[in-house]
């Protein structure tokens, strides 16, 4: 590499003229009677040569590095090729470059490569008597140590010292460039044990004519450290060398000594790396992981864990930080330790089940990962007992195995053994920078809205309370020893062999007394399942009989989750019930400070509903609260699920509507979100949009006669007891209400008026079920709360406990004649600001709700 020169590079003239100086100062008595002329080497830094941080221990694993000299070498090591082997071919420039272009310096750039890089001066001195200068050389000295691995524990255990001198500024009158110049070395161990030797090159021997005139002369010098007599596992030793320089024949013994790194070399014999080596110890290593199809959900899992850490699992009641990244400055350290190891690995699957269940597996193709590796120091269980330094995801479980063949290769290559440090970053699989997994976004499918042909309104009629079945319910708690005495929610689904499941969130569990009442110490749980077969009420909960639990227990004291609607999914050809979930958190002291988390979707086996086989999470980016309502196929007819959510909000809640093809709703990625505006299905979940208003938190959308009705409790006003209607053409509406029909029910429980004794009581979750119709008479279910949360035998629900028990209510759709006939939905992608249109103006008084009648020709 050209450009050192003294003409470029003014330091070297300067330091050569600051020895000539000393020299000129040297006094007689440095000299005797019968030696008048020698020769003087020296060996320097440049001023601001990059050197070895301070402080740094001897046979310290490390030295210390900034973040961002991290990430200034191990930049510039990704650039280099890679070696391994002392035998490899080098390119002094890499040293040369990483010390940049004017400074020289020394720097240890991975375990296989260090560099010093300085200013080499010989001067010929005369003493008659006093003692000067009269000529002199100078050369850029470099030095490149490499480490090296191979099979041979004699052979292999070594470093190679390349050393090179350069860019020669001979002075005038020159020196005598006949006197022969070598480097001798030198080895050191502390360990008794064995003998640091050099090889047997011990470096070429040059006159200073030779150094100067070829430009660019080197010689090259072997350290071995055998592992001798040593009995421990990895046969580890500490070597230092040095290098003498010296002028053969001086009279006068002026040799000097050139160090190597600080911390000396290392080499092992460990049983957790292929084969025998020696490397620089005094470097953080680095593992980069390419986001390659291989092993893309690992990668993703690492970025994420480094990059995103409060959004992964488990959840941490304090913000998570998660080591490893070069920019937390806390690198990650090799564990070997097998039952260390193990406790790593079985602490991670423990949160891998509480959070996926414990058929997280999937029949084998899914494996628990963990961030960091459980082969390190930092692990789940070895690096603290808190849930905040650590991540966990269920990832592909061939994927997982090619991500644990990269780390291993990794510490075979780079000779990682126990507590070595080093990095992780992600890479994209060109090299690049890598941003995490690509979110999908765009339009996925333009929607197409049903023509409608001859649709009819209906309105409720024939409203029939306690209806079925309400009774069964109130019978089954008054009797049961340890079963279900209340609760909220109240979804149904109806599986293949014809069992209903009544799901519950939050739950009174028996007995009650002998009065009716409930007592104080009455269990309590945030969801349960009700199995009903005839008009006979089984109920099934998480944990044993005698210490019942929910069926999903919350992975945080100040977590839990509420569940949402359910349907019977094809998973894998099987038959399945799916669940969802949502998680929610405490976050004051307030009996309503509390917010929504996220979604998830449990699945289980029909034949096992005490716990799910596997949890899923389901979008939340958007903070909706998706399964609120869900449609399976066979109701749509269109063979794509529907997934309704929550835009929530104190009052006017709005709805928001996904699909995916086929029942499997856990399959989140292939999820698509209606953006009405737009008249498209979008990829991205935050791309959706709100289409009706004044929904509640629950509600149901239920196909009839070629439409579909939604019904929900009316959120305009809060704790309204209304319960309304609106009809739709698609499973995607848009969904209009007929003004001054759109009552379905009113609640008669709510507010200081209503029928609870106490005037504390508000009515909530009124959606229809569909395996309870018969014809047009349908039943719906809501739920009743009490204000009074109060804890005693005079409570609320202690005293009465049939407040918190679901009422039914049936009633008949009445068609009250033609809509319109040849009629269309449609929107208009340009003006989306339009709301969908008839295409005919039907002679009925006008729908209101997010679409109204347009003008145009009279319906048919």
């Amino acid at each position: 590499m050209k450009g050192w020169g003294l003409r470029r590079y003014g330091w070297v003239s300067a330091l050569v003229a600051v020895v000539a100086l000393m020299l000129t100062a040297l006094p007689a008595s440095a000299v005797t009677d019968d030696v008048r002329e020698f020769t003087r080497t020296r060996f320097a830094m440049p001023q601001g040569a990059q050197t070895p941080q301070s402080g740094v221990q001897k046979r310290g694993h490390v030295s210390p590095e900034s973040p961002a000299e991290a990430k200034r070498r191990t930049d510039y090591v990704k650039t280099l090729p890679q070696r391994t082997r002392a035998a490899d071919a080098v390119n002094m420039s890499e040293c040369w470059d990483a010390m940049g272009p004017s400074t020289g310096g020394e720097d240890t750039l991975s375990h296989f490569t260090w560099c010093k890089v300085g200013l080499f001066t010989a001067e010929d001195v005369r003493c008659d008597p006093s003692c000067k200068t009269v000529g002199s050389v100078s050369f850029r000295m470099s030095m490149m140590g490499m480490g090296n691995q191979g099979a041979s524990a004699t052979e292999d255990r070594k470093i190679r010292v390349w050393v090179m001198l350069d860019e020669a500024a001979i002075s005038a009158p020159p020196p005598d460039l006949t006197k022969r110049l070598r480097f001798a070395p030198a080895c050191s161990t502390t360990n008794s044990k064995t003998t640091c030797t050099p090889g047997p090159e011990t470096g070429d021997t040059f006159t200073l004519g030779e150094w100067s005139r070829f430009g660019g002369l080197s010689t090259n010098i072997d350290f071995t450290l055998p592992p001798g007599t040593a009995t421990d596992t990895e046969r580890l030793a500490y070597g230092d060398f040095a290098l003498t320089s010296k002028v053969l024949g001086n009279p006068i013994n002026t040799d000097s000594q050139i160090r190597g790194p600080e911390s000396g070399f290392r080499c092992d014999s460990s049983p957790s790396v292929n084969y025998h080596g020696c490397v620089f110890p005094d470097v953080i290593s680095q593992f980069w992981l390419k986001a390659t199809p291989d092993v893309i959900e690992e990668a993703n899992h690492v970025w994420k864990a480094q990059n995103q850490s409060d959004l992964t699992l488990p959840i941490s009641p304090v913000g998570k930080s998660i080591p490893g990244s070069r920019k937390t400055g806390q690198p990650l350290e090799r564990l070997t330790h097998a039952a260390s190891k193990k406790a790593n690995n079985d602490k991670s699957a423990r949160y891998c089940r509480e959070y996926w269940g414990r058929g997280y597996s999937q029949g084998n193709t899914k494996q628990c990962d963990e961030y960091p590796f459980q082969s390190t120091w930092q692990g789940s269980s070895v690096g603290g007992s808190s849930t905040k330094h650590f991540s966990v995801e269920v990832i592909d479980r061939e994927q997982n195995r090619v991500g644990g063949e990269h780390l291993n290769a990794f510490y075979n290559s780079q000779r990682i053994i126990e507590q070595d440090k080093f990095y992780v970053d992600v890479l994209a699989a060109d090299g690049s920078p890598y941003q995490g997994a690509g979110v999908p976004s765009g339009v996925a499918a333009p929607v197409q809205y049903s023509s409608c042909e001859n649709s009819t309104l209906v309105e409720a009629k024939q409203v029939e309370t306690a209806a079925y079945p309400q009774d069964v319910f109130n019978k089954y708690a008054s009797t049961t020893a340890r079963g279900w005495t209340g609760g909220d929610s109240t979804y149904s689904v109806t599986l293949p062999d014809g069992r209903r499941l009544w799901l519950f969130s939050d739950t009174w569990l028996g007995p009650l007394k002998a009065d009716g009442t409930r007592p104080t110490d009455a269990p309590f749980i945030n969801s349960s399942i009700v199995r009903q077969v005839g008009d006979n009420l089984e109920t099934i909960t998480g944990g044993t009989t005698s210490s019942p639990t929910a069926l999903m227990p919350p992975p945080e004291d100040s977590h839990w989750y509420w569940l949402g609607d359910a349907l019977v999914a094809d998973v894998g050809g099987k038959k399945k019930l799916q669940v969802v979930f949502h998680e929610w958190y405490k976050f004051g002291a307030d009996a309503w400070d509390f917010g929504f988390y996220r979604a998830l979707v449990a699945t289980f086996d029909p034949g096992d509903l005490s716990s799910p086989e596997s949890i899923a999470p389901l979008p939340s980016k958007a903070d909706v609260q998706w399964g609120a309502a869900v449609m399976s196929p066979e109701q749509s007819d269109d063979g794509y699920t529907y997934i309704y959510g929550v835009n929530d909000a104190p009052v006017n809640k709005k709805m928001r509507v996904a699909r995916v093809k086929g029942s499997n709703i856990a399959d989140a990625g292939k999820w698509q979100y209606l953006n009405a505006e737009k008249g498209a299905w979008m990829y991205g979940e935050t791309e959706g949009n709100d289409i009706t208003a004044g929904i509640a938190n629950e509600y149901s959308v239920t196909p009839h006669n070629g439409n579909f009705i939604l019904v929900s409790q009316d959120s305009t006003e809060a704790f309204s007891g209304k319960i309304r209607m609106w009809q739709g053409c698609d499973p995607y509406g848009p969904f209009g209400s007929w003004v001054g029909h759109d009552e379905v029910y009113r609640m008669p429980e709510p507010g200081p008026y209503g029928t609870c004794e106490d005037g504390k009581c508000f009515s909530y979750n009124a959606h229809v079920h569909p395996s309870l119709a018969s014809g047009d008479r349908w039943t719906l279910s809501y739920n009743v709360n009490n204000f009074d949360t109060t804890v005693s035998p005079g409570g609320a629900h202690f005293r009465d406990p049939t407040i918190y028990r679901p009422r039914f209510v049936s009633f008949k759709l009445i068609s009250t004649g033609t809509l319109r006939s040849k009629a269309e939905l449609s929107y208009s992608a340009s003006s989306p600001s339009r709301a969908p249109a008839f295409a005919c103006r039907p002679n009925l008084p006008p729908i209101a709700g997010t679409f109204s009648m347009k003008a145009g020709p009279p319906c048919a």
